[in-house]
């Protein structure tokens, strides 16, 4: 059983499988207050008719530790880190964050060599994927081949690091402009300005960022860029 950093341990993980060729697979991550169970009913939304992406990507939808959310008044509920009122000057659970950081990164491992691989979420989930995508690219598990990542109402937690890093011109240049991410923001938890703020701090180095504020969970638009990013 996998534990965070405090040693509290995550919950169950839930696998939609391809109907067809296995091309891709994503790690899937869910809110706060939500279970590998809604991820799983999310991504089969993703499934339409004109887009039809869940005949080759297999989707991992864990579950995360229970534990105490700031935000929530030190509420107990599913979350992968705790979180505080979601602002650029907001704390980060730095400690919590990298440990999913290498929840994700197993889970990935674990797939055959030849498939694409990903990773995305809501809310918490996709500041975590975010999160993810910003150590990728400045060197943290390079040898995964990461090929692209989805973001919906999400943020960029320590984004302030990711920046020195960029300054310090620690940021793989071919890493970043090879990792696509889908960052939407359409969300009252993530203000606008953060959003944006994230967007700009991704682009910044070199990640080709697609940032639309106003999509929101739509998913005719997730299915469709999947599809083309992941070649699909």
């Amino acid at each position: 059983m996998a534990l965070d950093s405090n040693g509290i341990a995550y919950g169950v993980t839930r696998l939609v499988r391809p109907r067809g060729t296995h091309k891709a697979t994503i790690v899937w991550l869910h809110d706060i207050g939500e279970n590998g169970d809604d991820s799983a009913r999310f991504v089969r939304e993703l499934n339409l008719p004109n887009v039809q992406i869940r005949e080759h990507i297999k989707w991992i939808c864990p579950t995360a530790p229970t534990r105490p959310v700031s935000r929530l008044g030190g509420a107990v509920t599913t979350a992968w880190c705790d979180v505080t009122q979601v602002s650029e000057n907001m704390e980060h659970d730095l400690a919590s964050i990298n440990t999913t950081c290498v929840l994700v990164a197993n889970l990935l491992a674990g797939e055959p060599a030849h498939v694409m691989k990903g990773v995305g979420g809501l809310g918490l989930g996709a500041a975590q994927a975010l999160y993810f995508a910003s150590c990728y690219v400045v060197g943290g598990m390079r040898d995964m081949g990461l090929n692209a990542v989805v973001g919906i109402n999400g943020w960029l937690p320590a984004w302030t690091n990711f920046l020195y890093h960029i300054d310090s011109l620690t940021v793989s240049g071919t890493l970043a402009a090879s990792l696509p991410i889908l960052l939407t923001n359409e969300n009252s938890m993530v203000p606008f300005q953060f959003g944006w703020l994230s967007e700009q701090s991704l682009s910044r180095a070199g990640i080709p960022v697609t940032f639309r504020p106003n999509d929101g969970r739509d998913p005719t638009a997730i299915g469709n860029w999947l599809k083309t990013y992941l070649q699909l």
